[in-house]
């Protein structure tokens, strides 16, 4: 992947095993939260959907799931 910049920024993402990859991902977004966090402007979305959830919650309506099961239940939809 090269990322537009003077001079171009050239980082082999592909390259990178599944756990390389992870760390990279939790590296990079542990400086966005702690450093930028005031630099990045949600999604225009972003407000309606937790709107949405909000009403849900509110209502009475809003199902909460277990978070171990709900990532045991994607991994066997994925396997």
């Amino acid at each position: 992947m090269i990322i537009a910049a003077n001079p171009p920024i050239d980082l082999p993402l592909e390259n990178l095993n599944a756990d390389q990859k992870w760390k990279v991902f939790q590296f990079l977004w542990k400086d966005v939260v702690d450093g930028h966090q005031s630099e990045i402007e949600p999604p225009a979305w972003h407000e309606e959907v937790l709107q949405e959830r909000m009403e849900k919650i509110e209502s009475g309506k809003a199902v909460w799931h277990d978070l171990d099961q709900a990532f045991d239940d994607l991994r066997k939809e994925l396997a």
